[in-house]
C-alpha cells in the first residue's frame, strides 16, 4: 500500500541524533524522493490507520496538503532531551533518564540540547512557512529552557499563526511563563499522557501518583488560556486492554474545556514487548466475551502472539518497580501466565 506523508519533505525533527522528518521516523529528509513513507519507521501511523484511528500523518496531510511549491519545513519536532521523571513499563532507556538510571546506562552528554547549540542549528534553515511546532521528551516540561527555545523562533516565526504542541506525563505543573507564553500562538494543543485510572495509572506510569496526576490536570483546566485545548493520550497495550472503559468513563467527566472546546481521548499502540502484538489467546478470548466494545475492535482482528518476551518483561519490570501485576490485575496475570 502507498501512504503518502507531508511529514517526508516538510517536516524536520531536532533531537540528539541530528536532524529527521517526524517524532516518529528519524531518517534524514534528504533520504526521501517521494512523499511515500517508509513502512520501517513509520509503524506508529500505519498501526493508527489499520485499526481506524486517524493517524498524525493523515491529520498533518489534511492541516497542510501534500503538495507544495517550496520545500522549507512545515512542522517542526522538538525533542531536546530524553529527561524524564517517570520509568513508564511502555517505555525505555532510549527516551526516559530515569530508566537509563534504573538500568545504570550513562547518557551520553550529546543527549541534552544547549540552547546555543539550538540556536545554532537553526540558523540557517528558513523558517517562514513553519505552521507547527512539537514538543517532546522524555518529559518536556522538566525542561526549563523550554521558553528560551521558543524565543529563538519568535523572530523567524509568526507564532499567531503557528500551532505548539506540547506532551505531558501529567505529574508536571505548568509553570507561570510557560502558560503566560502559550498566548502568543494561534493555537497550543496539550496531550496529557494517560493511559489508566488510579491503581492502573500508577502500574503503568511508575512511580506516578494518581492523585497528583488528576490535581495537575484539573490545575491545567482552570488556568489555561482561551486558546489552549487539552487532550488525553492513551497508549493501548497488554496492560490497559481489559481497562480501556475506565479511562473512557474517567473521559466522560471532561468533554469540554470551560471554553466549551472539545476535549479528545486519542488511542494509539504500544511497541515493543506490551504491545497488542503479543496478545496472549486467553486475554482475547476474556475481551471477547466480557471487553468492552472499543478494546474488542483492536484486538478482533489480531492474532495471538508470542508471550515469552511479555513475561519476561512483566517480571523484570514488576522486579525492578517493586510492583506485582498479580495484585494490579489478577485476571490479567492468569491469562499471561498461566
Amino acid at each position: 500500500m502507498t501512504r503518502q506523508c507531508v511529514l517526508m519533505q516538510h517536516g524536520l525533527t531536532l533531537h540528539s541524533e541530528g536532524i529527521g522528518t517526524c517524532c516518529y521516523n528519524h531518517s534524514n529528509p534528504k533520504n526521501y524522493s517521494s512523499y511515500d513513507i517508509d513502512p520501517v519507521w513509520c509503524n506508529s501511523c500505519i498501526d493508527q490507520e489499520n485499526n481506524n484511528i486517524k493517524s498524525y500523518r493523515q491529520g498533518v496531510n489534511e492541516q497542510y496538503g501534500l503538495f507544495h511549491s517550496h520545500r522549507d519545513p512545515i512542522v517542526l519536532h522538538v525533542t531536546p532531551n530524553f529527561n524524564c521523571n517517570l520509568t513508564c513499563k511502555i517505555c525505555n532507556e532510549k527516551s526516559s533518564s530515569s530508566w537509563a538510571k534504573l538500568k545504570q546506562i550513562k547518557i551520553h552528554k550529546n543527549y541534552n540540547i544547549s540552547v546555543n547549540k539550538f540556536n545554532l542549528t537553526f540558523n540557517d534553515i528558513n523558517l517562514n512557512n513553519v505552521k507547527e511546532i512539537n514538543f517532546s521528551g522524555g518529559e518536556p516540561l522538566l525542561n526549563n529552557n523550554i521558553v528560551k527555545y521558543l524565543s529563538a523562533f519568535e523572530d523567524k516565526i509568526d507564532f499567531s499563526a503557528c500551532t505548539l504542541r506540547f506532551s505531558t506525563n501529567a505529574t508536571i505543573p505548568l509553570i507561570d511563563k510557560i502558560s503566560e507564553f502559550f498566548s502568543k500562538f494561534k493555537l497550543v494543543l496539550a496531550r496529557f499522557s494517560i493511559d489508566d485510572v488510579e491503581a492502573g495509572f500508577e502500574y503503568h506510569r511508575y512511580p506516578a501518583k494518581w492523585d497528583q496526576c488528576q490535581a495537575n490536570w484539573q490545575l491545567f483546566l482552570d488556568t489555561m488560556p482561551h486558546n489552549t485545548i487539552p487532550s488525553i493520550n492513551r497508549t493501548v497495550s497488554i496492560l490497559n486492554i481489559r481497562r480501556l472503559h475506565l479511562l473512557d468513563q474517567w473521559h466522560a467527566g471532561y468533554f469540554q474545556t470551560r471554553f466549551s472546546d472539545p476535549i479528545e481521548l486519542i488511542d494509539h499502540f504500544a511497541f515493543g514487548d506490551y504491545s497488542l502484538s503479543h496478545l496472549p489467546m486467553a486475554l482475547k478470548k476474556d475481551i471477547q466475551s466480557n471487553g468492552s466494545t472499543r478494546a474488542w475492535n483492536y484486538i478482533k482482528s489480531r492474532e495471538p502472539g508470542d508471550i515469552n518476551g511479555l513475561r519476561i518483561a512483566i517480571q523484570q519490570h514488576d522486579m525492578m518497580h517493586n510492583t506485582m501485576l498479580k495484585d494490579f490485575d489478577a485476571d490479567l496475570y492468569k491469562f499471561i501466565f498461566q
